[in-house]
């Protein structure tokens, strides 16, 4: 079965602003069977005052007003479509420990009303609040690394929250895939970050906890086509040892645009299937 478990919707102020349904026809057109509607969660307004720099808070994600309507709106959509493809719908989940409550009461509220979902860490603590680690480069290398004293601590503090996020107890609807693992390495060859030993055992412990909790992980392709990355998250030697636990990888194109679905799915195809 073809599936893409990880696309955006005109609902992402940082998205093309395409259709969810222009996208589902190019889905349909690739020969994909599955499709996950996976919109950003709203993230709560103390947090948004909280966010350096001020530009960035703009392009965070949905505003809670509208997600009544985003869950109405991709329902009607799954219905138009429901003889033509399979489609999900969900969250990805933007995993804050300062506001762990607020996503637990997210996930009681509308947790029901989903059957796909991904536990992702977009932001850490840096330099005059929080900072979305792949916003820009520049702000990356200044708000987090600078903050953390080296770029090897900064992917450490990254990684220790993506343990967290696995361990926090969020309730029965909590996500159990694992969005893009290896985030912190989109800007890698801007920030020179390095897969040193500290880093990949660091990695081995993320991937020891998914395998406890029986989570799986997104083979996210969305950092092929990334001006400082050029690799998949996770990467190929993350892969290979999350086989060797038998863990389970989906292919997710992160889509936030037309031109964006089934990219890289000839790569997932070659490294997990």
């Amino acid at each position: 079965m073809k599936i893409d478990g990880h696309t955006h919707t005109q609902y992402c102020p940082h998205g093309s602003g395409d259709d969810v349904q222009l996208m589902i026809e190019k889905a349909i057109e690739l020969g994909f069977d599955e499709y996950h509607i996976t919109e950003h969660t709203p993230v709560p307004s103390s947090f948004q005052n909280a966010l350096k720099p001020d530009e960035a808070v703009a392009s965070l994600s949905m505003s809670e007003n509208d997600v009544d309507d985003y869950i109405k709106q991709m329902y009607k959509v799954r219905d138009r479509y429901k003889d033509r493809i399979r489609i999900k719908i969900g969250f990805e989940y933007d995993y804050l420990p300062s506001d762990s409550k607020w996503f637990k009461q997210f996930l009681k509220e509308y947790g029901k009303y989903c059957d796909t979902g991904l536990l992702s860490v977009h932001y850490l603590e840096g330099i005059g609040g929080w900072h979305c680690i792949d916003y820009k480069a520049e702000d990356t290398l200044y708000g987090l690394v600078n903050y953390y004293g080296s770029t090897e601590a900064f992917q450490l503090a990254y990684y220790d929250t993506v343990k967290q996020s696995i361990l926090d107890d969020m309730g029965p609807f909590k996500p159990t895939r694992i969005g893009h693992m290896t985030l912190c390495n989109k800007f890698m060859q801007f920030l020179n970050c390095e897969d040193t030993e500290k880093i990949i055992n660091k990695q081995i412990e993320v991937l020891k906890l998914v395998k406890e909790k029986n989570y799986i992980l997104d083979y996210n392709t969305a950092g092929l086509f990334k001006e400082y990355c050029g690799e998949t998250y996770p990467p190929k030697h993350v892969v290979e040892i999350a086989n060797t636990l038998n863990i389970q990888l989906m292919y997710g194109s992160d889509s936030h645009g037309v031109k964006d679905i089934g990219r890289g799915y000839e790569d997932y195809v070659s490294t997990v299937k």
